[in-house]
């Protein structure tokens, strides 16, 4: 195991030091090898030239840009100009219109297709020899157009990309860290035109002959898609130091971090369509050029990953060399994390934030890669001048960040330091109980319920002609996309339309749910329209004390009743010892790859509920549909997460069965994200923990059965992923210790576990394989848990929820 690690680590570290040192000396060597190809250029040639301008929402800068073009020393009867609008909100459109003439035109899509769908659209408009690309923040020199043309007097080229600068790079810690980025790269652009070609364009200035504009997919990035295209076809690219542009920096680690991600993103995924490029046989040294400049730089991040994990290894084997080793890259990670904490200071501190702009362009490789494996290629995007408009909480990739950085400092001092004289019977004695807690909590527990019920079973007295007056409570905010289905589907509900009243209560919905809801009102509908959004829990508390129906049944917006469900629920109530009834909420989407493991979870879930069930009472109930007497309603606190949760508990808790009804269904279309799926699970985790702490709804130990349930399927399940940490790390602790087979083989089998997982999130997209997405949902599950169990206990996850669109993309 130590000679692979070694050869592992020894073979990554070669492949970066060869991407970012080896292939520039490798190209200035050649320099003197290869003989300089020449290339004919003519300072007269006028052929005719469109300049196509791409933009959204770019009304701070595309009058400059317009005075820009029109400015430029080019015979105006051979240029025209070309603006292409995707479907931009603001003014962009109505600027451009008021520089209209025979030179300027406007071309708008209607809807957002992206870039390339709009530039695919302008070439086949545009009457010039040549193309010019230009983004609408890119002035050029008077005399850019003039040196790009000069180069298409020879016949041998096909693309031609000028330079662009930076105004102003040394006026933040961000633009001086892209400067230095970009002097690198000019470097490599010089050296590769003069051997062959050089690797992709500019999006801010390049040019083609109009004869070899092949239309390219929306997903493609056209600066690097089409120059790919044009050297498959045989021509050569060429650098044009002396076409400038000049452009500002992005100024700001973040919005360049995302344009690292959407650029990395749609040419990896580009680079595969235009494959023939890779052959050697076909394009010759550019072969070279494109894998070493591109392909294996996109990959640094996974060599990185390799070495820095085999070096851990070996530091932990006690292997001087790799020890140092790890120090250095504990010392740079730090160096980049006091690049993150001083990135918004204002200050240039080169020393902490090239090493933080190394680790970002590193990590948008990384995460640009995987979305194109999982078929997650960008099309459309935001101007950095606009700002960032997703919607995901900065609060979630900060402290990935801080995590990261504390996390690998343990990592490493526990690698590299001597190892922990732990006693092997202590390190063994917590490996056993770890293993046992997760056997029991997965498959112990189980057994015990059906072994309960063998032995001790309580049936539910059910009456089918019982039917008590209900309350059907809606708790909505901002459901426009569902709540007409719902009241519709309340109408066919097969219940006494004289016990049975439906109840929804808008918390400031925002969209268009009161105009609707206000269209059914009266016929059984009640509306409580709260003007001022207090939570989903803060809607419960105001509506609750409005209801005189014998029960109070609780209903999601999105969640669409079986006809028969609510005659199911409420024949249960004819037990008196019942007081509260939960029904099978179905999930009805598996288009995701986690969909049907999800599916398994569900199952797995409902028996064990059904199982509870039947000796007592299940620990919490679906919020999608559950019910209870309204007389034992008793209020959490106004801040409770998990109000679902924490209500069901206080029917348990005082002293009436909470059961499970299995015929009683409902049906709810999920989410098909793993994001908004980690979120949402984590939420469950941050309010059950907040329960813990506010003690609702938790039985104490002179609950028995109820008590011996709740710790059982709940509280341990929520402490599962620290038990798997535990279980990992001593894993590795006792087999470096006594080296036996079985601690081996049981070591391997988790790494092996982890890596499916890995795989599983990377191409969920791509392959459906039960070996991959089952190890991918158990570890979102428990990563989620582990996140929430830190938003539970730090006080991080906010009481109002939060309504994700279940619409499909």
């Amino acid at each position: 195991m130590t000679l692979v690690m070694y050869i592992l680590a020894c073979s990554s570290l070669l492949l970066v030091m060869y991407v970012y040192v080896g292939y520039p000396f490798l190209l200035f060597c050649l320099q003197y090898v290869v003989p300089e190809k020449k290339i004919r250029q003519d300072p007269d040639a006028r052929p005719f030239v469109t300049l196509i301008i791409s933009c959204f929402n770019e009304e701070k800068v595309i009058e400059e840009k317009l005075k820009n073009s029109l400015a430029l020393k080019y015979p105006t009867d051979l240029l025209e100009i070309i603006v292409v609008s995707d479907a931009s909100t603001d003014q962009t459109d109505k600027i451009v219109r008021s520089f209209s003439s025979e030179q300027v035109r406007l071309i708008r899509q209607n809807e957002r297709l992206g870039k390339t769908s709009g530039l695919n659209l302008a070439v086949s408009e545009a009457r010039g020899e040549i193309l010019v690309f230009s983004d609408a923040n890119a002035m050029y020199e008077p005399d850019a157009l003039l040196h790009l043309v000069a180069y298409f007097a020879d016949e041998t080229v096909g693309y031609v990309v000028g330079e662009a600068r930076y105004k102003d790079p040394e006026a933040t810690a961000a633009g001086k860290s892209e400067g230095v980025y970009w002097r690198y790269e000019i470097a490599l652009k010089t050296m590769e035109s003069k051997l062959h070609s050089i690797v992709g364009g500019d999006g801010a200035i390049y040019a083609i002959r109009r004869e070899l504009y092949k239309e390219l997919l929306a997903t493609d990035i056209n600066d690097f898609v089409n120059p790919l295209q044009i050297i498959a076809k045989g021509y050569r690219g060429i650098y044009a130091p002396w076409a400038i542009c000049w452009e500002d920096a992005s100024g700001v680690f973040s919005k360049e971090f995302n344009r690292k991600v959407r650029i990395v993103n749609r040419a990896f995924s580009g680079l595969f369509r235009v494959k023939e490029v890779l052959n050697p046989f076909r394009t010759g040294i550019f072969a070279l050029e494109i894998i070493s400049h591109k392909l294996l730089r996109w990959l640094v991040p996974f060599f990185l990953l390799c070495f820095l994990g085999s070096s851990l290894v070996l530091a932990w084997q006690g292997i001087t060399v790799f020890q140092y080793v790890c120090w250095l890259g504990l010392l740079f990670c730090w160096l980049a994390y006091g690049g993150f904490l001083f990135s918004k200071s204002g200050r240039t501190l080169p020393l902490f934030h090239y090493p933080y702009y190394f680790i970002l362009v590193n990590l948008a490789s990384l995460i640009g890669v995987i979305r194109s494996l999982r078929g997650n290629v960008q099309s459309t995007w935001n101007p950095p001048r606009l700002g960032d408009s997703s919607k995901r909480k900065v609060n979630f990739g900060r402290l990935i960040i801080h995590a990261g950085a504390w996390s690998s400092f343990f990592i490493a001092v526990f690698c590299i330091m001597e190892p922990v004289d732990i006693p092997y019977w202590q390190a063994k004695l917590a490996w056993i109980l770890s293993l046992t807690v997760l056997l029991y909590v997965y498959f112990g527990y189980p057994m015990v319920l059906a072994l309960l019920g063998k032995i001790c079973p309580r049936p539910v007295k059910r009456d089918e002609e019982y039917m008590p007056e209900v309350a059907l409570l809606i708790c909505a905010y901002n459901e426009e996309e569902v709540i007409e289905e719902k009241i519709r589907n309340c109408f066919e509900l097969d219940y006494p339309t004289e016990k049975i009243k439906f109840i929804i209560a808008s918390d400031g919905s925002e969209d268009g749910t009161r105009e609707i809801v206000n269209r059914y009102t009266g016929d059984g509908v009640i509306f409580y329209d709260y003007p001022e959004r207090q939570g989903k829990i803060g809607a419960i508390l105001a509506t609750v004390p409005k209801i005189r129906s014998d029960i109070i049944l609780f209903s999601d917006a999105n969640t669409m009743y079986a006809p028969d469900a609510v005659r199911k629920l409420m024949r249960n109530f004819a037990d008196p010892t019942v007081g509260g009834v939960s029904a099978d909420v179905v999930l009805t989407n598996d288009e995701t790859t986690y969909g049907e493991p999800e599916s398994l979870y569900y199952r797995y879930e409902r028996w064990i509920q059904e199982a509870e069930s039947r000796i007592g009472s299940i620990i919490g109930a679906d919020g999608g549909m559950y019910a209870i007497r309204r007389e034992l309603f008793a209020a959490p606190s106004s801040n409770i997460i998990l109000d679902d949760f924490v209500i069901s508990m206080n029917v348990a808790l005082q002293g009436f069965r909470l059961v499970y009804e299995g015929e009683s269904r409902g049906y709810e279309k999920n989410v098909n994200s793993c994001y908004i799926e980690f979120l949402k699970k984590s939420r469950v985790v941050a309010g059950a923990v907040q329960a813990i702490k506010q003690g609702e709804g938790v039985p104490g130990p002179g609950k028995g059965l109820l008590f011996f349930c709740y710790i059982s399927h709940k509280f341990l399940r929520w402490h599962v992923p620290l038990f798997l940490i535990v279980l990992f790390l001593l894993t590795g602790y006792i087999y470096w210790v006594t080296a036996t087979m079985f601690m081996g083989l049981v070591l391997a089998g988790q790494l092996l576990f982890y890596f499916l997982a890995l795989l599983g999130g990377i191409i969920p997209g791509r392959v459906k394989l039960p070996i991959l997405y089952v190890p991918f949902y158990f570890c979102l599950v428990n990563g989620a848990a582990l996140y929430g169990l830190y938003k539970g206990w730090f006080n991080r996850q906010p009481t109002k929820w939060r309504v994700f669109s279940r619409r499909a993309d």
